[in-house]
């Protein structure tokens, strides 16, 4: 995996990963930070959520290198809130490319970067496929499944807001189809939000046929909009948010 990725700076400073495989970089060129920060951390309700100080608990699809991951456990640390976290992805990058990300540095916890760059250690090559539970520091739990996503069961009603950062639909067709989606929206609490970069008319069309609310937001720097798909909440239910 690790001769198929690049580190590339951003437009902000930041860096991301550039996949030669799918010809994709993790984050935008114009700003992997500024665009995980508006796209998934503000834009689907949760650094909102965080302040509340209750557990927040998000699923995120296309972990990557760990960024959306980092900034919602700073968050979560900064508010005092305790944040559980769970992940899917195919593959975790190498050490190294973790290490030259720098994002520990980036959003001053090296101890949350580290997290993740001693337990990719851990593994001499690739990590196998299957779910693992990541101690770190502070109030909180990271859990990371390994393998296809489209083979994850979660249950119903489990969490407060979804990360879907996925590969665009040309790499992973699977996932930006009703039926993933109304798996996830199976799986939001009623009035939760999923967060994407997408606009896509079909994504749109997907997200709406698995009954979802969808709301397209201004973008980061060089995206028009995104989406903000939200849960509608059942008849005579009361949120405690």
């Amino acid at each position: 995996m690790a001769n198929l990725l690049e580190v590339i700076t951003t437009r902000d400073g930041s860096r991301t990963l550039y996949s030669r495989q799918y010809q994709q970089s993790f984050h935008s060129v114009h700003g992997a930070l500024t665009e995980a920060r508006h796209v998934f951390l503000e834009g689907s309700g949760t650094e909102e959520l965080l302040k509340s100080q209750q557990e927040v608990r998000v699923l995120e699809v296309g972990f990557g290198a760990g960024l959306n991951w980092l900034i919602t456990a700073a968050a979560a640390r900064q508010h005092g809130t305790r944040l559980s976290y769970t992940a899917l992805d195919k593959q975790i990058p190498s050490p190294e490319l973790l290490s030259q990300l720098d994002y520990g540095s980036l959003i001053e916890a090296p101890a949350l970067a580290t997290t993740i760059e001693e337990w990719r250690k851990s593994f001499r090559c690739n990590v196998p496929c299957g779910t693992y539970n990541l101690p770190h520091e502070h109030d909180g739990t990271l859990q990371l499944s390994i393998g296809e996503a489209t083979e994850a069961r979660f249950p119903d009603r489990s969490y407060d807001s979804i990360y879907f950062d996925a590969f665009d639909p040309g790499a992973n067709p699977e996932l930006w189809v009703p039926e993933y989606f109304g798996k996830l929206h199976r799986a939001l609490r009623d009035g939760g939000c999923l967060a994407t970069y997408s606009v896509a008319g079909h994504v749109r069309r997907s997200l709406t046929s698995s009954g979802f609310s969808v709301v397209r937001r201004p973008g980061p720097p060089g995206k028009r909009e995104v989406l903000a798909a939200w849960k509608p909440q059942a008849a005579g239910f009361r949120s405690d948010r």
